[in-house]
């Protein structure tokens, strides 16, 4: 998701509104040519921006109402030639009421809006980075050595899917290049189209349209396309048949990534089923989850509490949806938890405790939140509240989210606090476990946030059942040390499962799923301690044969390009990553 692009094009559109009420035509078609003659560079980005926001900017003073603002962004989508005509009609006006309604409520010059959200350009402090204080408590234990596991201990199976992104208007043989047909003059929003669907015409501005360029298999598609309900099925299917799981976590993101046709109405329905679905396969196994940015309606639209009109904006809905959904596993006080704030803590082990976190609050795609960013609805104060239990007891947390804290679509204060959060407890927090990125891959906590310093945690970011885009569906399946009196509830090791989609296909039949690696073997690992990830980071700068293997597991060896393992420079920013569990970093801690 492109976050310049999708706030920028509101913003354009908010700041262009009075054009038509003026009926200056002259005006309106001079910017039209200015902005589809530009390059999308980011010089192109700032001239663009510049220009609107400079010379447009006190039309918002007239006062257009919501229906005027939704129609004049519907149409200045279409005549941009932004998005084909179905996304102009349904993203727009899904989005635009909640611009609106933060525009309403926050201050932005010209030049700290441009300086937000393009490169070198305006103001070059990005007023959206807004650190904030927390109060986190003093009284770290001393760190004691990375336990030992004796070989021969009880262990557990635990399932880990994310992002299964079930498309149920999925058809065989539709287009899977559907994004192509767009005469995409400015290359906003063609990545939100969903293709290997049947379209009508106009769909396509009322072309005709040429042959199926590439027909959607039966099973999915590498493509801009989300995964077949039958695949979703066959994963199921064959885990159940060959898996004993002590429980399954998901890390959400349930939804196709149609984001303007989303409803509060579909979108429950869609939670229930494939909840419903997994415990038909899973009928003893508990099933923990926690929220994906697409279960929001529209997507990332997550209110806090203490929020003007919160009772028609807020996610009561989703909240009541899910403690229907999850309460087979959660307790009286998890359910109040969830249908607070969207997050919730048990005991699922005698001396475990599971935290499931609406990292949602993070999301730097949530506009409501840039009205008030100080940890919404006490959040991360109700984290620490649960680690400082949990320490005092000398038990183990795991914590389970959707974003990874350090991915940019998380807020750059909500990320910096959790990054401090997760260094104080470092001893309590024994494993993290996310998704939102589709890829496999990894970020490492440091002390002080200094890659030279000592490592203190890990992210695990679990790759995607969706194919969207370009990949192999994949699910992953963790060892962990326990249940017994005394367990470190370590991660011991993790199996990377996927099918190979295309062979599929071809051949006609059921996928099959393999498993694609072993991380310990693979990787020649010792054990899966930060300390241990940080040396393969320092082996993979060194070894471009070993970076490769990674690399093939990062892409699932899907579509991706193959130039990067070669080059030293992609390597490196790549490593730069791992070592990088905060957003937003004035510099690479790496």
């Amino acid at each position: 998701m492109s976050r310049f692009w999708l706030i920028f094009f509101s913003f354009l559109t908010l700041s262009l509104a009075g054009v038509l009420s003026r009926k200056d035509e002259d005006i309106f078609q001079k910017l039209v040519h200015a902005v589809s003659k530009k390059p999308v560079d980011a010089s192109g980005k700032c001239a663009v921006c510049t220009l609107i926001v400079d010379g447009f900017q006190m039309l918002l003073k007239e006062n257009s109402t919501d229906e005027e603002l939704i129609n004049f962004g519907v149409n200045l989508c279409k005549i941009l030639k932004a998005e084909n005509t179905h996304v102009c009609d349904t993203l727009v006006p899904s989005l635009l009421p909640e611009v609106i309604f933060m525009l309403d409520k926050i201050v932005v010059t010209p030049n700290e809006l441009c300086g937000a959200f393009v490169a070198d350009c305006g103001n070059s402090t990005n007023v959206f980075d807004v650190l904030w204080p927390l109060k986190i408590p003093d009284g770290k234990p001393a760190v004691k050595p990375w336990p030992q596991v004796p070989k021969g201990n009880p262990t557990m199976r635990v399932l880990h899917l994310s992002d299964i992104h079930i498309d149920r208007q999925y058809v065989e043989g539709a287009e899977a290049l559907c994004d192509n047909e767009i005469e995409d003059d400015v290359g906003i929003f063609r990545m939100f189209v969903m293709c290997c669907r049947n379209y009508p015409p106009e769909f396509f501005g009322n072309k005709v349209k040429d042959s199926i360029k590439m027909p959607a298999g039966k099973w999915g598609t590498l493509a801009q396309c989300d995964l077949p309900y039958q695949t979703f099925i066959s994963a199921m299917k064959h885990i159940s048949q060959n898996e004993k799981l002590d429980y399954i976590m998901i890390t959400g993101d349930l939804e196709a990534h149609n984001i303007g046709d989303y409803t509060r109405e579909s979108t429950s329905a869609s939670i229930e089923n494939i909840t419903n679905v997994i415990r038909e396969f899973f009928p003893n196994t508990p099933i923990y989850q926690s929220i994906g940015n697409h279960e929001g309606v529209p997507s990332d639209s997550f209110a806090p509490h203490g929020m003007d009109e919160y009772d028609t904006r807020g996610p009561q809905w989703l909240y009541t949806e899910l403690v229907k959904d999850w309460s087979p596993e959660l307790g009286a006080v998890q359910q109040n938890d969830v249908q607070y704030r969207g997050s919730w803590a048990q005991y699922i082990k005698p001396s475990l405790k599971l935290i499931s976190i609406n990292s949602i609050y993070c999301s730097n795609h949530n506009f409501y939140i840039y009205i008030n960013q100080v940890d919404p609805d006490q959040t991360l104060e109700w984290l620490i509240e649960q680690l400082i239990d949990s320490e005092q007891k000398g038990d183990k947390v795991h914590l389970f989210a959707h974003i990874p804290s350090g991915v940019n679509d998380c807020l750059k204060g909500w990320s910096y606090n959790f990054y401090d959060i997760v260094n104080r407890f470092e001893s309590t927090i024994v494993a993290q476990f996310y998704g939102h990125t589709h890829l496999d891959h990894f970020q490492i906590y440091y002390e002080s946030a200094d890659a030279k310093k000592r490592p203190t945690g890990i992210n695990f970011i679990t790759p995607s059942l969706t194919t969207n885009s370009n990949l192999n569906p994949a699910y992953r399946i963790y060892t962990i040390d326990g249940d017994y009196q005394g367990s470190s509830f370590t991660i011991l090791e993790m199996e990377t499962y996927s099918a190979n989609i295309t062979e599929a296909n071809i051949n006609n039949h059921e996928p099959l799923w393999k498993l694609e690696y072993k991380t310990t073997e693979s990787y020649s690992m010792k054990d899966l301690s930060p300390a241990s990830w940080h040396e393969l980071t320092v082996r993979f700068e060194n070894d471009p044969d070993l970076f490769r293997k990674f690399y093939n597991f990062y892409t699932r060896n899907g579509n991706q390009s193959d130039n990067c393992p070669n080059e030293k420079g992609c390597r490196e920013g790549f490593v730069c990553g791992m070592r990088t569990a905060r957003s937003h970093n004035e510099a690479p801690i790496c």
